[in-house]
């Protein structure tokens, strides 16, 4: 570690890092000596002389494969649509990952928000399987509706991509920011180190740019100076991992986790004044008519047009994120060239991507996430390693929820890579014993994607042509006196916001041949269709009775609403399978989401009798319930929901509980405040 990071103020000296170092350096010697002993008596010095030096580079000797090793590199909410990894802002990574590795175009987070993504990530499940729904607050109809206390709580975090690394042998390292909560609801949380991490850097103070925090292997709170950029430090701890602080013998997995771009995405103060006029993109999405905001569902119909005010902060706020991921690019270069110094770039896969995305004055939404459209579930997705074709695109469909099954095909010997890839979720190790997660694992792993022959390219997606997205929550942040008297506002959100969705695109037959299509399908019913291939801003809902089919296109969707009323039978009943699936069923579709005419007659008369928008949304809200906040009734004096019983509307309620227990994205909840919740908790339930 540079010993600029460290002063008087640390309650952790270089000091303890050396000696700790020390130790770990003798207690290596004398494991290496002690082997070396073993074979000698065996008679086996030489091959396991040669073992030990290929092994301590990451390389094979030739007669038995090595394990590779993988880093995960993920930022905070950053998006594909605005730009952020273009050349211009991001040069390093398009060099180091575009023009070395490959691009995936289609990936897709399937919660566009931070701990329910972070969870799927980690187990390789959708959220409806983990139930981790949202941060960590009471603000829908589950208690603890998501965040780290609940992961711990529910035992999700006994297995996760760590322990089972760690288990075929890994030695496994994680710095940055890990889930929602994990410094707030508990104390003992910064003591708390996770299961499977060997080597552990949790940040504490999620939103400190400058000055973070760590709880350090789950011993000691590390905390630094005024001085010191939370993106550097993590760069130079992940330095010293791969040159000193890593067991040589094993392979490793690298998590890094930094905070940057997400609010309120502080740059360093090298870059503070890059990019002085970037502005975020106005696409036709942007602050829309009044014709075109009513094709929305729910509370975002009622949305007011953004004010001046709203769009000169949004792109202040987009200046800082790409003045933020400076930092991030630099560190990608650091990472690349430590890699290359000691010989490991050949026998390890770096991944970059991100948690979710974020939409900027799209359908008159302040900056934010949570929503299914594009700007906050698709995001970057870049891999680079031994035999990743460099400079290539992929536009196969990829979620989140494949990155666990990939891992742990990684962790097989690089011969069963080349010889029989699997595309399930379990993996075998070196030593032939399976690494295979106790639940069903809702992805499958992507190797056949990166090591494929590029010129054998699939007429469709073959490796998956519809991918769930969903949400159980409330909306961003809707600060402002213009947001209070909507229908739906619920301090600080707006609700419903429930809703499943799939992506489809490039299918293998029948209507799902060439398609690029969006379908939701809200709680409250409503739903929503887009072309993409025509309208990749989703303006134009297709499945909104007065929606305007544009000129040119004859395609299925931009037919007439009655007709295409077969493609959102299909659409729903695609959504219904994927809604609640586990493990392979949320890939392994079948022909019967394929098989179907678009034309009414070839419907059974059963199903003809719900093929109207009115019939098709009550099934819709039969299926899905709405995750609004407990006992959330309307308000009669201002027309605006609240949690408080129709008694309770006149009662004096201290704050912060006068609209029910407070949301908690980044308060801590005190025990005082939990004290006072409890007198007045039964006026709300």
């Amino acid at each position: 570690f540079s010993t600029n990071y460290y002063r008087e103020t640390t309650k952790i000296t270089l000091s303890y890092f050396r000696i700790m170092k020390t130790c770990h350096l003798l207690w290596t010697v004398v494991t290496v000596v002690t082997a070396t002993i073993n074979d000698a008596a065996a008679d086996k010095s030489d091959a396991a002389d040669r073992s030990t030096a290929a092994r301590s580079h990451g390389r094979s000797t030739g007669s038995a494969p090595t394990q590779k090793n993988i880093i995960l590199f993920m930022t905070d909410d950053q998006d594909v649509t605005s730009n952020s990894i273009d050349p211009s802002i991001m040069p390093r990574l398009n060099k180091l990952f575009r023009e070395e590795g490959m691009e995936f175009l289609n990936y897709y987070v399937p919660t566009g928000l931070c701990c329910p993504s972070r969870a799927t990530i980690l187990r390789g499940q959708y959220c409806h399987n983990t139930k981790i729904f949202d941060l960590g607050d009471l603000n829908n109809s589950t208690y603890k509706s998501g965040g780290w206390s609940k992961f711990l709580d529910t035992g999700l975090e006994k297995e996760t991509m760590a322990t089972l690394l760690q288990s075929a042998g890994y030695d496994t390292a994680m710095i940055g920011k890990y889930l929602n909560g994990y410094d707030l609801f508990d104390e003992k949380a910064k003591l708390h180190k996770p299961p499977g991490w060997n080597h552990w850097m949790g940040k504490l103070n999620q939103a400190n740019y400058y000055g973070p925090a760590f709880a350090a292997d789950g011993e000691s709170v590390l905390e630094t100076n005024e001085t010191v950029y939370v993106t550097d430090f993590m760069r130079d701890w992940a330095l010293e991992f791969l040159t000193d602080g890593r067991d040589p013998s094993k392979p490793f997995f690298l998590m890094l986790t930094p905070i940057a771009p997400h609010a309120p995405a502080k740059p360093a103060k090298r870059h503070k004044h890059m990019f002085p006029d970037a502005k975020f993109p106005r696409y036709d999405s942007f602050n829309p008519s009044d014709d075109i905001q009513r094709q929305r569902p729910a509370w975002i119909k009622n949305m007011p047009p953004l004010t001046n005010e709203q769009i000169d902060d949004m792109d202040h706020f987009y200046r800082n994120r790409l003045r933020s991921l400076q930092a991030v690019d630099e560190s990608l270069e650091s990472i690349v060239e430590m890699l290359d110094k000691l010989g490991l770039t050949d026998d390890t896969f770096f991944i970059y991507t991100s948690d979710n995305g974020v939409h900027f004055g799209d359908h008159r939404l302040p900056a934010g996430k949570r929503q299914a459209f594009e700007t906050d579930v698709l995001v970057p997705f870049l891999v680079r390693g031994p035999g990743v074709p460099k400079g290539t695109q992929s536009s196969q469909v990829v979620q989140s929820v494949d990155l666990l099954p990939t891992f742990l095909d990684i962790a097989t010997s690089s011969q069963q890579h080349s010889n029989n890839i699997s595309s399930k979720s379990v993996s075998v190790k070196a030593d032939g014993t399976l690494i295979q997660p106790s639940y069903p694992v809702d992805g499958k792993s992507i190797m056949s994607l990166l090591v494929s022959d590029m010129s054998e390219v699939s007429t469709f997606n073959d490796f998956r042509w519809a991918g769930l997205l969903e949400m159980y929550s409330g909306s961003s942040n809707m600060n402002g006196a213009q947001y209070k008297h909507i229908q739906g506002y619920h301090h600080p959100r707006m609700f419903p916001n429930t809703y499943q969705a799939v992506r489809v695109i490039d299918g293998p037959s029948d209507w799902a041949s060439g398609a690029n299509l969006l379908y939701v399908e809200w709680c409250t019913g409503e739903q929503e269709l887009y072309n993409m291939t025509v309208d990749p801003h989703q303006v134009n809902n297709l499945a909104f009775s007065d929606a305007v089919v544009p000129n040119g296109n004859e395609s299925t969707t931009d037919l007439d609403l009655n007709k295409r009323l077969p493609l959102l039978h299909k659409l729903s009943g695609l959504l219904r399978t994927l809604g609640d699936c586990k493990g392979s069923a949320c890939y392994e579709l079948g022909d019967k989401h394929l098989r179907s005419s678009m034309n009414v007659n070839g419907i059974s008369r059963s199903s003809r009798r719900t093929l109207t928008l009115e019939s098709m949304g009550a099934l819709i809200r039969k299926r899905m319930p709405c995750h609004n906040p407990p006992g959330m009734t309307a308000d009669p004096g201002i027309n605006t929901n609240l949690r408080r019983k129709p008694f309770a509307y006149d009662l004096a309620v201290p704050e912060p509980f006068t609209h029910g227990f407070p949301f908690s994205d980044g308060d801590d909840i005190g025990e005082d405040l939990s004290q006072l919740w409890s007198e007045y908790e039964h006026y709300f339930y």
